[in-house]
């Protein structure tokens, strides 16, 4: 499903020719994480839920480090969009009293903060080079994500949805391109992103470029997205362009292709 470029030098939105990305297949949806053998059995249940909500659009939006995927997301939500944040989800489960807090804590004992939640960088020591540890990790948390999903989406179609949006950084990264229907990739030109991303607390040039070295570039992010929003431009211009974007989507003509796939 290609529908183009959204930005205020690209103000005409016509409808992409009916490409390989119109004809996106839908695939069982576990996040995306039942490439591991652990998450079998949720990716055979969210194939399930799937299966009832085929007339609801499914979102993906990523896009690089500085890249203003935080605007678009609220944007979209001031659409009246759902949204679900795959790293707040996370964050929340590790949070005081999280759902995963004491899983993980049983599971790699030392990982908990002062506060009573999971502490990243413990947590980092104790999983990081360690592929068997990292491999258990995911065998965990990826189950409570993927009931997490499960409960958003069931709140979405009981409201009556057209489309709902996943936000996921490593989209790309992670292959998880294949458990979405639309990806809609943020970007802006190299010396915005870079601007924006030094103004960060705590950002030096290294750091940036070694975030950098770790995604998928900017270029082909975009030739690979379905829809491209700029936000190299004011910010009301980019608000318009995802109004613009949503409304293609959202189409009786998108509509009607989606469910005869």
């Amino acid at each position: 499903m290609s529908v183009g470029a959204f930005s205020a030098s690209r103000p005409s939105l016509a409808l992409a020719s009916h490409g390989a990305r119109a004809r996106r297949r839908r695939v069982p949806r576990a996040f995306a994480f039942a490439a591991s053998a652990s998450s079998a059995s949720s990716a055979s249940s969210a194939s399930e839920e799937d299966g009832r909500r085929r007339d609801m659009i499914l979102l993906g939006l990523t896009g690089s480090i500085g890249m203003g995927k935080s605007t678009v997301s609220r944007a979209l939500t001031d659409m009246g969009i759902p949204v679900m944040d795959s790293d707040a989800v996370v964050h929340e489960m590790y949070a005081p009293s999280g759902a995963a807090v004491e899983p993980i804590d049983e599971l790699f004992p030392g990982a908990k903060g002062a506060d009573g939640g999971i502490d990243r960088k413990k947590l980092g020591a104790l999983v990081l080079g360690d592929d068997d540890a990292m491999v258990k990790l995911e065998a965990l948390v990826h189950p409570l994500v993927d009931a997490e999903r499960a409960r958003f989406l069931r709140a979405a179609e009981e409201e009556g949805q057209k489309l709902v949006a996943f936000d996921i950084p490593l989209l790309y990264e992670k292959g998880y391109e294949g458990s979405v229907d639309v990806v809609m990739v943020v970007s802006a030109d190299a010396e915005a992103q870079r601007a924006r991303v030094l103004a960060r607390p705590g950002m030096t040039p290294e750091k940036f470029e070694s975030i950098l070295a770790r995604q998928v570039p900017d270029e082909e992010k975009r030739r690979r997205a379905d829809v491209v929003i700029d936000t190299g431009c004011a910010l009301e211009e980019t608000k318009a362009a995802v109004r613009k974007a949503v409304d293609a989507l959202t189409s009786s003509e998108i509509a009607t292709r989606k469910t005869k796939r």
